[in-house]
């Protein structure tokens, strides 16, 4: 009998094979030239093809249908593009048309890339622990923390205790590199005192829950130096990493060990990073639960596709992974700042395997304001051209030939920022500067390049559409890129140059104020708008050159809304609360109790939660809270059994015939703290019901509507404010 990995392995290959044949048909198919009338009849049969797909179950025989007829337009294109829209007009026509023709290149590439990654989305069910627990593995919980508030990183501590599993087989620690002999003796006194503080507070709250605090000499290789040194202490067979914002779910190990007793040669499980607060996109164009968030397509749709190929990674948090594999690597890997991915590479090379596990399991937050928002993306895209550079897939001759094209898919990505950039200012460069970089006639533009686009669109919104609205996607790659493409300018000059940096978390606006990194979208928009407007001119002053012209302003209109939506999101929004609201819809009782011993009880409806407090519902008015005890009583499904968390009455307003009361939770020792985290964090089933709620498709033209309303309307707020100057660019 054949071992389930070696059939799964059969399996692939033989897939593998299939597609390859498939694409060698598509290639010869594709390259045979034929009149602009049969190109045009052929574009528009595929299309009405892809449309019907569209509306038929999204089963694999379909799914790979739609992908192949898909493929078959990009390739036609491709050829065509290639042998008949490249011509030597002049030096600087040629500079520009090169230039673009490389941007169309690498998207197309990215296109069969993705395809492939996403060709079949495997979906694991949680492999459920033995009724033995002298069996189950031990686990140590890992939480590196650098410079995260005291308060951020004592949820996530409570949360970690609060883990169901085995007491004598689970130890915790706080890997603090705030806390190194560097940071407490620096020369700066400033940050010495600081550090000094910060450590010792961390050190009383360790001991107090009975956490091992750890910390080294130096600040040695970022975060997977501060791993690697903590490795010599630990002993566990598995290990649980945890960002310091990421509180764990209380069965975030029951639902995540037991794949590692049944296959020996795991290496990884990886969850989702699940966040509760918005970012900058969400929050300043207040689409917040209106949209699929900007990590679904990744977590929701590529990790399932790469775990298809059995390429899924590390991403540096919300993951179990086997003492022995990392062992075997000698620790995490430290050469590039993006440690996650790299190890995953090595041990994948070595022939472990890993698992991606689609349940959310941690709930995190993530940045937001744009200047955190790209700290955090400059050192991924950084930490990933890195690893192409220095750890090509291509070249790692252990790995199945289906992980090496994963690989390279999940590094190439981060290419995008060069192809975006021209992609923004080539119509300014036909119009304001006549560079003839695209050579076609109309003819040609609608039977080549307008089925190619259709099909890229089409392709994007059957694979994504209940996780990335297409047009969010457009407006969040050209917000990076701007940024992005002089960090990877750095790296592709030195390789090693780059240096880790630490995402701000838990930031509170005390006003709204226009981004600093506003200026560059400043520059970028005044260009696009004063090549539209050239554009209108063109247009009816020269009807010769009209068709050409009309198509390229049409494009130059279209980047000119996104370029509007990106200063809508650069326009931040106050937020002046430190524990983000999560909405739910809880039936409780609130209890008050008198000094006498008497008490009431009214039923009440949770209406949000966070550690800050909660907002209630009420048809009926709660007791004064002067002189008395108050409580939630909430009943628990799970324990069958009420739980009871002290509380008292900040606010009440009314709306209709029913009170709206915001509370907050009053505590007064260690214990009741742990119970209202496992209240707030510890549930996963409502990570799970809130990921469910958001995924959903409002279709390709409501999407893209809703995003271009808004877009204008927050970018025109932005510019508003701007010319108004009654706020100041914040430095």
């Amino acid at each position: 009998m054949i071992p389930p990995q070696d059939a799964w392995r059969l399996l692939r290959f033989g897939y593998l094979l299939s597609l390859i044949s498939i694409f060698s048909a598509l290639i010869y198919l594709s390259w045979l030239r034929v009149d602009i009338e049969v190109q045009a009849l052929l574009s528009l049969f595929f299309l009405v093809a892809l449309l019907v797909i569209r509306q038929l179950k999204r089963q694999a025989f379909w799914r790979v249908l739609f992908l192949i007829l898909s493929g078959f337009l990009v390739l036609r294109y491709f050829f065509w593009r290639t042998h008949y829209t490249l011509a030597y007009e002049d030096f600087s026509s040629f500079i520009g048309a090169v230039a673009l023709y490389g941007a169309e290149t690498y998207g197309i590439l990215m296109f069969f890339l993705s395809a492939f990654t996403n060709i079949s989305l495997l979906r694991r069910k949680p492999v459920a622990l033995t009724a033995d627990q002298s069996a189950w593995p031990s686990v140590d919980v890992i939480i590196p923390t650098y410079d995260e508030a005291v308060e951020l990183v004592k949820i996530t501590l409570v949360a970690g205790k609060n883990i169901d599993y085995p007491r004598d087989k689970l130890n915790i620690y706080l890997l603090d590199d705030g806390g190194t002999r560097q940071k407490l003796t620096a020369e700066d006194e400033q940050a010495r005192l600081a550090a000094r503080s910060r450590a010792l507070q961390l050190k009383r709250l360790c001991r107090d829950l009975g956490v091992r605090y750890l910390s080294r000499e130096r600040n040695v290789d970022a975060k997977a130096g501060n791993m690697n040194a903590a490795l010599e202490q630990l002993s566990g067979e598995l290990i649980l990493v945890l960002d310091a914002d990421h509180a764990p779910a209380v069965d975030i190990l029951t639902k995540t060990v037991g794949a590692f007793i049944e296959d020996e040669r795991l290496f990884l499980v990886q969850t989702p990073h699940f966040f509760i607060n918005p970012d900058p996109l969400e929050k300043n164009l207040n689409l917040f639960y209106r949209m699929p968030p900007e990590n679904y397509m990744f977590y929701r749709s590529i990790q399932r596709g790469l775990d298809y190929w059995q390429s899924s990674f590390f991403c540096g948090s919300a993951a179990v992974l086997r003492r022995q594999a990392i062992d075997e690597v000698g620790g995490f890997s430290g050469v590039t700042i993006t440690e996650d991915s790299e190890t995953a590479l090595k041990l994948h090379s070595r022939g472990w395997r890993s698992h991606y596990l689609f349940y959310p399991l941690i709930s995190g937050l993530q940045p937001e304001t744009f200047v955190s928002f790209m700290i955090q993306r400059m050192r991924w895209a950084q930490g990933m051209v890195q690893n192409f550079i220095l750890n090509n897939p291509l070249r790692k001759s252990k790995l199945r030939i289906w992980q090496r094209l994963c690989y390279l898919s999940s590094m190439a990505f981060w290419f995008f920022p060069f192809a975006r950039l021209i992609f923004l200012v080539a119509p300014g460069l036909y119009l304001c500067f006549g560079l003839k970089i695209y050579k076609a006639n109309v003819h040609e533009f609608f039977a080549y390049t307008v089925p190619y686009l259709l099909a890229l669109l089409l392709s994007s919104h059957y694979l994504f559409s209940r996780d990335r609205w297409i047009f969010v996607s457009e407006i969040y790659e050209t917000m990076q890129s701007l940024f992005s493409i002089r960090a990877i300018w750095s790296v592709l000059r030195n390789p090693r140059r780059p240096h880790f940096a630490v995402t701000p978390k838990m930031e509170t606006l005390e006003q709204d104020y226009l981004s600093p990194l506003s200026k560059p979208f400043y520059w970028v928009t005044g260009f696009t708008t004063f090549a539209v407007v050239l554009g209108v001119w063109k247009f009816w002053q020269f009807p010769v050159d009209r068709g050409m012209t009309g198509i390229t302003l049409f494009w130059a209109v279209f980047n000119l809304l996104l370029l509007l939506a990106a200063l809508g999101v650069l326009y931040e929004q106050k937020q002046r609360r430190v524990n983000p609201r999560i909405p739910v819809r809880i039936n409780a009782h609130w209890v008050s109790r008198s000094a006498a011993g008497g008490a009431k009880k009214i039923p009440v409806t949770i209406q949000d939660l966070s550690m800050g407090g909660s907002k209630l519902v009420s048809r009926y008015p709660l007791p004064e809270t002067g002189g008395h005890t108050s409580q939630i009583d909430v009943f628990n499904d799970k324990t069958q059994s009420t739980e009871s968390y002290p509380a008292s009455v900040v606010n009440v307003s009314a709306l209709g015939n029913r009170y709206l009361y915001g509370i907050k939770f009053d505590y007064s020792d260690l214990q009741e703290y742990a119970d209202i985290v496992r209240f707030v964090h510890g549930d996963s089933s409502r990570w799970l019901s809130l990921q469910d709620q958001a995924n959903h498709d409002s279709g390709l033209l409501e999407s893209m509507r809703v995003m271009i309303q808004t877009g204008i309307y927050y970018g025109l707020l932005h510019l508003r404010q701007l010319f108004a100057f009654p706020i100041r660019i914040r430095t």
